[in-house]
């Protein structure tokens, strides 16, 4: 026998090896464990989710890492963030990111969690960062509608922030108008340098058409993107469980669709009780300014309100920390769980329109917050 220490070459194999075992074994195990739970019917691939659900959820558990929800980052505070060389608390501070920073997001890891609700760290390029103020986002430049029929189309920011001017000549920002926001187009023009722009109106300015963006920052919506999702079925319900920070909608007595949420903190909280959708909006700039913490937010994603005070659930890109209360009252939401409440709430709303209030003695979706 040879002996002697392994060459570099050796040890990555047998290293890898060793890895592959114990994933093959922990997945089989898993498939044991988790089919010895579902029903004996079920639909092809059934088992394969559940599994790959249960591989993440343990990996967290281990500390191990997940993909990313997107491949960048926004900062969306307007305080400091630190990146740390480990997913904790104390960790050394290696760099600090500041508001509209854009980071690479490589891996989602579970660290130690500065409030219960929220242990995922986001691992970047320089260490690790907290994933409460860092809003995920991607950089996709977007092919231009040369041609804009009346009355417009709807359009979501697809870059981390678009810049917003009162004139394609303009040398000066209006403002910054973030990824996953929605507005309406109602124009297309070229500047003097042949490059295109939009004209938006509704998620800035409802009652005219108002600034400009550069036209490939924004992904046109397409109808079959909106369309309505289970229309006509009856006994839809929104529960709101402030407790446990979630938005669960139900047919029947059958769950369709859940999502972490943030309500109301104690000073403004959502308000319990039962209610039912009054309107719906493809999108609102959201601003009130005659209060202690005034806020100007522009092209708030797919609004459903429920109260006449204006309370709504709607998409969310000044956060992302689900799990605990951080509103004046709305319930916040991701800017796609959003899309997807607002799809499947009736009324009905078609694609042009910009508000769509329920009739009367018509179907409109129960929403209860407990």
């Amino acid at each position: 026998m040879i002996t002697g220490e392994l060459v570099p070459e050796e040890r990555k194999k047998i290293k890898a090896e060793a890895t592959e075992r114990r994933i093959l074994d922990r997945r089989a195990f898993l498939k044991l464990a988790v089919a010895a739970a579902l029903p004996l019917v079920m639909p092809v691939g059934s088992l394969e989710r559940a599994v790959r659900a249960a591989e993440l959820s343990q990996c967290q558990e281990e500390g191990e890492e997940t993909p990313p929800p997107a491949p960048l980052g926004r900062i969306a505070t307007w305080w400091q963030q630190a990146v740390r060389a480990t997913p904790t608390l104390d960790g050394e501070w290696i760099a600090t990111k500041r508001r509209n920073d854009v980071i690479p997001l490589y891996a989602a890891v579970e660290g130690e969690a500065p409030w219960p609700t929220n242990s995922v760290w986001y691992r970047t390029d320089e260490g690790y960062i907290h994933s409460g103020y860092v809003q995920p986002v991607r950089d996709d430049p977007q092919a231009v509608v040369r041609t804009v029929a009346e009355p417009g189309f709807w359009a979501q920011v697809a870059q981390p922030w678009a810049e917003a001017r009162w004139s394609v000549t303009s040398p000066y920002v209006a403002a910054n108008l973030y990824y996953g926001t929605v507005y309406r187009v109602v124009a297309m023009v070229l500047d003097e340098c042949g490059a295109a722009w939009y004209q938006l109106k509704e998620g800035y300015t409802p009652w005219r058409p108002s600034v400009f963006v550069p036209a490939t920052s924004l992904r046109p919506l397409p109808r079959r993107e909106l369309a309505p999702l289970a229309p006509g079925v009856p006994d839809k319900v929104i529960e709101i469980d402030r407790g446990a920070q979630t938005v669960t909608c139900v047919e029947g007595s059958q769950v369709v669709f859940s999502t972490p949420a943030a309500t109301g903190h104690w000073q403004t909280p959502t308000p319990r009780g039962e209610f039912s959708v009054l309107y719906k909006r493809h999108t609102r700039r959201m601003n009130v300014q005659d209060i202690a913490d005034p806020y100007d937010l522009p092209g708030v994603a797919f609004p459903v309100y429920f109260t006449w005070s204006g309370v709504a659930i709607h998409g969310t890109y000044w956060h992302n920390d689900y799990g605990r209360v951080h509103s004046h009252g709305c319930v916040n939401v991701s800017a796609d769980a959003a899309k997807w409440i607002f799809r499947w709430v009736d009324p009905v709303m078609a694609y042009e329109a910009y508000t769509q209030k329920a009739d009367p003695g018509a179907a409109a979706t129960r929403v209860v917050v407990f």
